[in-house]
């Protein structure tokens, strides 16, 4: 029911924004057009030196728009668990379009595209009103009448239970009456809920069949707790018998989790609970964004990395690279690589000042570590001495973004709670890194990984990206 309606309800409108976004591009142009007509001739030459056929953009406009719709649904503006409010989705598509504009811009920059930076523009403008008024036009008609599905092809729910879970329950429902969805009322289950009192009663568990009798009932769904599940039985004997598919809101549960989602393996129903990021289709898309940038990144600095390695192979004895065992994904070990930044048989000697710990908990951080190359503290301080996890990042073992990737002796005193940090993949960059890094103590660190574990976003990791830059110019927080 909810599912499916939920599913044509998206991919109608999602086919609706992609039709918009397609005409937003047109309509920006024209208004470039016009706006050549209306500046002063310098003025428009410095905007943009030339302005191409409309043709000539379309393949460029066809993959920002195919890159634009990646964004919008790992955003979550399409998610089918989630009913997003009015200002929700108004931010979700102002920050696709932004996603758009900056994508546009960058592969101006980066393939030295001739695109006019006003048009680029436009188009993100054009494309977020067009589609917040189509949001708003679908919002004052469902007020109205109700969208796609006419009254007599509303879909009738009778709620087993009166407890304030149930009554929660049809509230949600109701907030669903775009979808066709419509609470017929409640039927009491222990006898206690007084019809006179209380409103939409429809009656008593024992009136269930006359209730279905006499009232057109689409679905059921049982609203109940583990006290009154052993009636469950007889309502799902009484609704196969007629035809009537019947839920059970799985809210009972003791545990508390993030995520409660189900599946079917084969034919057998499977309950899934989840405290870590499961989104499919963010998680691939972090996936390409972690590929395509390290890759780039790799390129791009590869003659720096072959100078700097030829520093400190000339400054002192050692590899030019560190590798070192780290957990990664749920504890998974791998190997890490670093520019080494200390000198060589560094970690033989770290029991002689261990004492000298400046970190809480089980990490050792110094300020003046003398372990570390005159070298190494420049490239630690700009962060240059981790720019060989990128390759850890295209191997699929780190990301660009997620917490810092600990070491097995770490892990090992972790408490409980903590080891929830290992359920993502850990990163180059974080919010510990953008927060303070080593002015922050280690239980505040945990702390900010597990809320970005809690509240992570495609987002979220532009934003920590782009804070980035700033604390490893300025070096904020490194010893």
């Amino acid at each position: 029911m909810f599912r499916e309606r939920a599913k044509l309800y998206n991919r109608l409108q999602f086919i609706a924004d992609l039709l918009a976004t397609c005409v937003a591009f047109p309509i920006a142009y024209w208004s470039r057009i016009h706006l050549s007509k209306v500046l002063p001739p310098g003025i428009d030459r410095m905007l943009n030196p030339e302005l191409h056929p409309l043709n000539a953009y379309f393949g460029i406009i066809g993959l920002a728009i195919l890159c634009w719709a990646l964004a919008a649904t790992s955003l979550g503006l399409y998610r089918v668990t989630i009913r997003r409010s009015g200002w929700e989705k108004v931010r979700i598509v102002i920050e696709s379009s932004i996603l758009l504009w900056l994508f546009l811009g960058f592969l101006s920059f980066a393939l030295k595209l001739d695109l006019s930076r006003p048009l680029i523009a436009l188009f993100g403008i054009y494309q977020a009103l067009i589609l917040i008024g189509i949001r708003l036009l679908v919002h004052l008609h469902t007020k109205r009448k109700g969208l796609i599905f006419s009254a007599k092809h509303y879909r009738n729910i009778v709620i087993i239970g009166t407890s304030p879970k149930a009554r929660k329950m049809g509230d949600l429902i109701s907030h669903y009456s775009e979808w066709g969805l419509t609470i017929l009322g409640y039927v009491d289950v222990n006898g206690s809920a007084n019809d006179g009192v209380e409103s939409n009663i429809l009656g008593s568990i024992t009136d269930l069949p006359e209730i279905i009798e006499s009232n057109v009932v689409d679905e059921i769904i049982f609203v109940g707790d583990r006290l009154s599940l052993d009636i469950l039985d007889k309502v799902l004997e009484l609704c196969n018998e007629q035809g009537i598919r019947t839920r059970v809101a799985a809210d009972f549960f003791p545990a508390k989790v993030t995520n409660l989602s189900m599946e079917f393996v084969e034919n057998v129903p499977v309950i899934t609970f989840s405290s870590a990021p499961e989104h499919a289709p963010s998680l691939f898309a972090k996936r390409i964004l972690d590929i395509l940038i390290s890759s780039i990144l790799l390129i791009v600095l590869m003659p720096l990395l072959i100078l700097i390695g030829i520093l400190v192979k000339l400054t002192s004895k050692g590899p030019i690279i560190y590798r070192q065992t780290r957990c990664g994904l749920y504890g998974r070990k791998f190997t890490l690589y670093k520019i080494r930044s200390m000198y060589e048989g560094a970690e033989d000697i770290l029991w002689e000042i261990k004492h000298l710990n400046e970190m809480d908990g089980p990490v050792f951080k110094m300020r003046n570590d003398p372990r570390v190359t005159p070298l190494g503290r420049f490239l630690r301080k700009s962060s240059i001495d981790e720019w060989p996890q990128f390759w850890n990042v295209l191997k699929g073992d780190m990301s660009l973004v997620g917490p810092r990737a600990p070491l097995p002796e770490e892990v090992k005193e972790y408490t409980r709670w903590q080891r929830r940090r290992l359920s993502v993949k850990p990163g180059i960059t974080c919010l510990w890194q953008v927060s303070g890094r080593n002015e922050i103590d280690f239980h505040e660190w945990m702390k900010l990984d597990l809320h970005y574990i809690d509240n992570w976003s495609l987002l979220l990791d532009l934003k920590i990206l782009l804070r980035t830059f700033p604390v490893v110019l300025f070096g904020k927080g490194a010893r």
